[in-house]
């Protein structure tokens, strides 16, 4: 008996029992962090840091935000980092780390050492989104009252979702493009004022305060630089290229200034087959979509055939012009390849591919573009004819 209580003793001594702990109450939970580049070189790290009462209430205590925005100086990520721990009561927890924000001055200086660094932390996600704050600084993105949550990174991270393309990147994504196309995309977030001044009704109203908008692109090089953005209106059809875009609402002038139609672009695909021929690379782009249309402030009548067609052949010609000068504006400024039209040719040509690898971005800047796009509106809405009073057509 005794040999069996002394062997149990034994084994228990190796047991030493959860001595490093942290309760949730010892923790600075982190939804959000930031870092930018200072005119003296160094860094400066910004952290959203939850407020446990106001999650609790979905709101903060007397209106206040439900998160402390908290920031610190240093010589690199990782001493701004231990620079912020000491301004802390609580350990910096980021396992619900949503979003990274990157200063529009740290990416053009280059972003290498930062990739490095999120790369051998345990405690940085990969399935983190990035974001390059445009004209601006991950501090102020960070610091904004986005009143409409409790937040900014959650904010951004329900823009993202209410999207129709899927305009979000996470680390790993960036990583596995990075390497692979040896350039690589980062959507963009910018704090934007009110388009127009709203006069107060009474002294006790606030006035239009900034809000986040998430516009478009950052083009990233093989360097991890910025060289340049796309808007919104780019970013889509390079989306449609690449065969990643779902659904697209577009506007177009048709016979007129004033006279605009708006369709609902569906069922986008496409296809895009290298040419080689002799000594160079082009390109042959086919796109397909089905349109429905939204709105119609022409007096055209749409429940006729023929103003169907010609309503298709309109945004069809006008659709295929923008997507030949995406493709032009991006050989020609930036000069990377954002359309993955390298790993088209890796993929099934790979031994092509193994020559034209060292030179690709010189080559990528000389390849012709054959675009070609079918369009079929199938959908008018509930009432086909325009409501525009008969006056106003014939005024037309």
């Amino acid at each position: 008996m005794w040999r069996k209580i002394t062997l149990v003793l034994l084994c228990m001594l190796p047991l030493t029992g959860c001595w490093d702990r942290l309760e949730l109450n010892d923790r600075a939970i982190l939804l959000g962090w930031g870092m930018d580049l200072l005119e003296d070189g160094r860094y400066l790290a910004t952290a959203n840091i939850v407020l446990p009462m106001a999650v609790k209430s979905q709101e903060g205590s007397g209106g206040s935000p439900g998160f402390i925005t908290e920031s610190a100086i240093g010589k690199d990520i990782t001493d701004a980092g231990q620079n912020m721990q000491k301004k802390l009561s609580r350990v910096t927890f980021s396992g619900h780390r949503r979003n990274i924000f990157i200063g529009e001055s740290l990416a053009k200086h280059g972003m290498a050492h930062l990739m490095d660094e999120y790369t051998r932390s345990p405690n940085v996600r990969p399935r983190s989104n990035i974001f390059i704050v445009k004209n601006g600084t991950a501090q102020e993105a960070m610091a904004l009252y986005y009143k409409l949550e409790t937040n900014p990174s959650i904010a951004v991270q329900k823009i993202q979702e209410k999207l129709g393309a899927p305009i979000s990147r996470s680390l790993l994504d960036f990583f596995i493009q990075i390497n692979k196309n040896k350039c690589g995309v980062i959507p963009t977030l910018e704090v934007v004022n009110p388009e127009r001044e709203v006069p107060k009704k009474t002294e006790s109203d606030s006035p239009p305060q900034p809000t986040l908008e998430i516009d478009g692109i950052a083009i990233m090089d093989e360097d991890i630089k910025l060289v340049g953005y796309l808007n919104t209106d780019d970013f889509w059809i390079r989306l449609w290229i690449a065969d990643e875009l779902k659904k697209r609402d577009v506007t177009r002038t048709i016979e007129g200034k004033e006279n605009t139609v708006s369709i609902r672009l569906s069922h986008l695909r496409s296809k895009v087959t290298p040419i080689f021929q002799d000594g160079t690379v082009s390109f042959k782009i086919r796109l397909k979509a089905r349109g429905e249309i939204l709105e119609n402030n022409t007096p055209l009548d749409v429940s006729k055939d023929q103003v169907i067609r010609k309503l298709e052949q309109e945004f069809r010609t006008q659709l295929q012009a923008d997507v030949i000068r995406v493709i032009k504006r991006v050989q020609t400024e930036y000069g990377t390849d954002v359309f993955d039209f390298g790993d088209t040719i890796r993929m099934f040509h790979p031994y092509k591919w193994k020559k034209l690898e060292p030179n690709w971005d010189q080559t990528f800047k000389q390849a012709e573009v054959d675009v070609k796009l079918h369009l079929e509106i199938t959908g008018t809405g509930l009432y086909e004819q325009s409501v525009i009073p008969k006056r106003s057509r014939e005024s037309e």
